[in-house]
């Protein structure tokens, strides 16, 4: 991996909301106030590892507007 790769953080339907380099964290904000935070890393343009987890980038995103959980660069 090109540590100059970005992982393009979208909503549930492919709008962009941020990038992260590849290993980079994003902050992820739960409803009861607490946070996590979680390393990112690019696989390609449609999917990253987002915690040691592959997901589709909009397959993320929609887990994460179900569960109401916000998540941000950190």
């Amino acid at each position: 991996m090109n540590a100059a790769q970005q992982v393009c953080m979208t909503d549930s339907v492919g709008k962009a909301l941020f990038s992260v380099h590849d290993g980079g964290v994003i902050r992820m904000l739960y409803g009861n106030g607490e946070d996590y935070f979680a390393v990112c890393h690019y696989l390609d343009e449609s999917y990253a590892e987002i915690d040691g987890v592959r997901y589709a980038v909009r397959e993320f995103a929609r887990r994460m507007e179900q569960n109401k959980i916000s998540y941000t660069p950190a």
